[in-house]
């Protein structure tokens, strides 16, 4: 099965910015990642959204091919956003309330994308959300993981969908 991952170049970081959607995103999620990409735009060499790591869940073997490939896939872990500056990877996970689960999350997927890359530099740990508190900010990064606020954020009211 082909990866759906969506890869784009620092060039393509630009047209990123006038986007109001992102793949795989909420509304409010997709608002917090152009905040996010308005702020750090300049650094950013390539960028995947919903980058797949770890093997997945084991399905009956018995099970068609085709079946057993795409179930394989959707329950691999999702990357929220990975980065690359240069040869640095950035492995970014996007909340809209950012609570200690992201602290497990961002750790798992830096396990698997080593586990996976296991030449790579130490992948930087970014948590970015509208919201937090300070209690869950203190402990993400007494663990290495830097958090971006954007409470300005928020999705459009008016558009279709939006608030989902």
């Amino acid at each position: 099965m082909a990866s759906p991952d969506y890869e784009y170049s620092g060039d393509a970081v630009a047209q990123l910015l006038i986007q109001k959607h992102f793949p795989e995103r909420t509304d409010g999620e997709s608002a917090v990642i152009l905040a996010y990409l308005k702020e750090h735009a300049g650094e950013i060499d390539r960028i995947t959204f919903g980058k797949r790591v770890g093997r997945g869940a084991p399905i009956d073997p018995s099970t068609i091919p085709s079946v057993q490939r795409a179930f394989t896939f959707s329950t691999r872990k999702r990357i929220d956003i990975l980065v690359w500056r240069a040869t640095q990877p950035v492995i970014v996970e996007v909340k809209q309330r950012i609570t200690p689960a992201a602290l497990g999350q961002i750790l798992t997927y830096r396990h698997h994308f080593l586990e996976e890359h296991p030449d790579a530099p130490e992948p930087e740990l970014v948590v970015v959300g509208r919201e937090s508190d300070q209690d869950t900010i203190d402990a993400l990064t007494a663990h290495g993981v830097t958090v971006h606020l954007y409470p300005e954020a928020v999705a459009r009211t008016n558009a279709a969908g939006s608030g989902v």
